[in-house]
């Protein structure tokens, strides 16, 4: 297999045509303020995904990342207050998914996916039914699955991955954008 094309987010020149397929943490960095991420990794998201919205190339997203973001979102909160609260033994279900405070934090993740996400992607299909899971399992031993079944998405439909993850770096015949 080809090696992968690793370029920084800062030097990639986007051309006609592309599609790009904007991993989680970037849309954390974006999209998710309670993180508290790096500045500078927060603005060089925000700028490229700009840029590619600008150029007019399309940004795909699937349920899987939406589902994702979603999840680490709310498990984040859910980690500040249990921090705040000095609840550290709490559980996640039981404890804090029906309280106030999460109900609440669900209406901003839905609003913000729904508002701001959907607003600059297109919907993909996830083609659970086309992927290979021999493939995915091979990846597996190596990265997350979630990461396993996003790199196939992406080698299956030519889509320009943005991420920061050093994972898929290991990984072959893949276009980055590194962030």
């Amino acid at each position: 297999m080809a090696a992968n094309s690793v370029i920084l987010s800062k030097d990639y020149s986007i051309k006609a045509g592309q599609t790009f397929f904007i991993d989680n943490n970037v849309w954390m960095f974006v999209f998710c303020p309670i993180g508290g991420y790096n500045a500078k990794q927060q603005a060089s998201a925000s700028k490229f995904i700009e840029y590619i919205v600008q150029r007019g190339n399309n940004i795909a997203v699937n349920s899987l990342v939406l589902s994702e973001f979603s999840n680490a979102y709310l498990r984040l909160d859910f980690n500040l207050w249990k921090n705040e609260t000095k609840n550290y033994g709490a559980d996640f279900k039981r404890d804090y998914f029906n309280t106030e405070r999460a109900s609440s934090l669900r209406e901003t993740i839905k609003l913000t996916i729904k508002n701001q996400i959907l607003k600059i992607s297109q919907r993909f299909s996830d083609s659970f039914n086309a992927t290979n899971l021999d493939l995915v399992f091979a990846a597996y031993k190596t990265i997350d699955f979630n990461d396993s079944v996003i790199y196939h998405e992406c080698l299956r439909n030519n889509w320009v991955l943005v991420t920061n993850d050093a994972d898929f770096e290991q990984l072959d015949s893949l276009n980055i954008v590194k962030i």
